[in-house]
């Protein structure tokens, strides 16, 4: 099997964003060059970005749904990481 030949890129983001960029990708398992990589797959074989920009700040709403959530009951606990990716997993 071939091998694409490889590049190096160089990026400008503030450090807090990269670091807790690097927060996120340890807690799944994978360094930040590797949580690039994926985003930039995705990216190439989506053709398109692997969210929806928007104008408004979809995060706030998204956060204010959540605590609506909350308020009402409506979560589930997990014990561990793997029970969570088991019932996203879970097709019932």
């Amino acid at each position: 099997m071939a091998t694409a030949k490889q590049t190096a890129m160089t990026i400008r983001l503030d450090a807090t964003t990269r670091d807790a960029a690097e927060q996120v990708f340890d807690a799944l398992g994978m360094d930040l060059n590797t949580g690039i990589n994926i985003f930039l797959k995705q990216v190439v074989h989506d053709q398109a970005l692997p969210f929806t920009p928007t104008m408004g700040d979809s995060l706030d709403r998204a956060t204010e749904q959540s605590i609506q959530d909350l308020k009402v009951g409506r979560y589930q606990d997990f014990d561990n990481l793997g029970d969570l990716f088991e019932d996203l997993h879970n097709e019932n």
